[in-house]
């Protein structure tokens, strides 16, 4: 749901940490968790409020984040994010899951962590483990905040 937007933008920046050119990144240079090989126009300059619009238009829009209820369209768009899948098929990755008929956005969580296992090089998986975890502890703070 589109409400949810901000508060999904606000973990999933917190997720993606500082800005990073790690040589083992296929991405190459990252900041606000945008990928230079992905996302060619970024560069050290690139604003959080930019980086806030290519997230709408480019992640939780074509996501069906805004038709997904909530807690899964938090789940649905950090998985976009860091996605493990081919990066020339946007949302692949998380329509292989769906494909899977997850029962509830916990089950989600739990096969985002098993396509790490398979996916992640391995000196990312325990990172991007950790990264569902975070996400889905937050995700129950919310939960138990009284969010919608």
């Amino acid at each position: 749901m589109r409400e949810n937007y901000d508060k999904a933008f606000e973990i999933t920046i917190g997720l993606e940490g500082k800005p990073s050119n790690d040589p083992r990144d296929p991405g190459g240079f990252t900041i606000w968790g945008l990928a230079k090989r992905y996302h060619p126009e970024i560069d050290e300059n690139t604003t959080i409020e930019y980086a806030k619009k290519v997230y709408l238009e480019q992640y939780w829009i074509p996501q069906g984040c805004d038709e997904a209820p909530f807690p899964m369209d938090i789940c649905l768009f950090d998985s976009a994010v860091n996605p493990q899948n081919d990066p020339k098929l946007p949302g692949a990755g998380n329509q292989e899951l769906l494909n899977l008929h997850p029962e509830n956005w916990q089950d989600y969580q739990l096969l985002r962590m098993e396509r790490y296992l398979r996916r992640s090089k391995p000196a990312f998986v325990k990172g991007h483990i950790f990264r569902v975890v975070k996400l889905t502890a937050q995700i129950r703070s919310l939960i138990g905040g009284g969010a919608a």
